[in-house]
């Protein structure tokens, strides 16, 4: 695991894990949504719906692909060179290097001299598809290549679900591809960004540990599973259907979270952007502390805001 490759938590003292799954859809389906018009915005043939050519040059899309080969190229050349060296087994550089570019490119775009607005906002975040979607495919190559079994005693097409915890896992890659991205093209302060992602990431990195030690290690679908069907309808099932009930809820869990981290981090640069333009600098990762509430959360939150506002000033008017 790594942290921008088990990817960031949007609060400091909370976690996607702890949510409702049904409001990580919730979440994840409407900034997904809003990501298809802008991907045929930045990718159609057009040229007068996006302003690429001021961000990457006369030929921008031979341009992005050069730069997102090059990243992956370089950077895992340096994960191999400084393997083993502090911290550095736990940082996905191909990530880390390519969100830092962009998140450059856009910087220098958005506060340069090219007049940029609130429309520029879907062809920028769309432009981050591409090395996103390369990432995840190199990072699943790269786990395939040590290939996939059958769970012990099964039949072979369980191997299906070893497939869908790799390919969970490879999301990661996108997710802390988008989180660090708008946490550093969103700051000025770098040093201040940087430290506020990482402890993020340590945070989800726990999780994910938790989540892994729950579903893959201990296992406790498959086991509530295997006792439901056996005490209901009193069949015996086979020892390995536990474990791959268990490999299918981790794989489902571990992806509403990563795609619920894409969609959010979207959906909360797109409402914030218009703020960045007029003052430099938003505070992202709040945003999407708030956003990962629920609704119900929020208006508790809010209440208990409003009734320690109102004690204050009650005890202000006795003093």
């Amino acid at each position: 695991m790594s942290f921008l490759g088990q990817t960031f938590v949007p609060s400091s003292n909370a976690s996607l894990f702890l949510y409702s799954p049904r409001h990580l859809i919730r979440v994840a389906r409407r900034g997904l949504l809003a990501m298809i018009p802008a991907l045929r915005q930045a990718f159609d043939a057009r040229r007068d719906n996006d302003r690429l050519d001021k961000l990457f040059g006369p030929s921008p899309r031979l341009t992005m692909v050069g730069i997102t080969l090059s990243g992956i190229l370089i950077g895992y050349g340096l994960q191999d060179a400084l393997a083993g060296l502090l911290f550095v087994d736990y940082i996905h550089i191909p990530a880390a290097l390519l969100g830092a570019i962009y998140a450059l490119l856009y910087r220098r775009y958005l506060f340069g001299d090219f007049n940029a607005g609130q429309n520029d906002f879907p062809w920028l975040a769309g432009a981050l598809i591409l090395p996103a979607v390369a990432l995840v495919t190199v990072a699943f190559i790269v786990r395939a290549a040590t290939g996939f079994e059958a769970l012990d005693g099964a039949p072979g097409w369980t191997v299906i679900g070893e497939i869908l915890d790799a390919i969970a896992d490879s999301m990661s890659v996108a997710a802390g591809l988008t989180i660090a991205v708008a946490a550093l093209c969103y700051s000025k302060a770098w040093s201040r960004a940087i430290k506020a992602l990482v402890w993020r990431l340590l945070v989800f990195k726990i999780i994910v540990w938790f989540m892994i030690l729950v579903f893959v290690e201990i296992g406790i679908v498959g086991p509530i599973l295997g006792a439901l069907v056996e005490g209901l309808l009193g069949v015996d099932l086979p020892n390995w259907l536990g474990d791959f009930a268990d490999q299918l809820s981790y794989a489902l869990l571990i992806l509403i979270i990563y795609l619920a981290i894409i969609g959010g981090t979207w959906t909360a640069c797109s409402r914030s952007f218009s703020k960045l333009l007029a003052q430099g600098e938003v505070d992202v990762l709040q945003e999407l502390e708030t956003m990962a509430e629920s609704p119900s959360k929020r208006r508790n939150r809010a209440r208990k805001a409003r009734a320690t506002a109102k004690k204050k000033a009650g005890n202000g008017k006795s003093a």
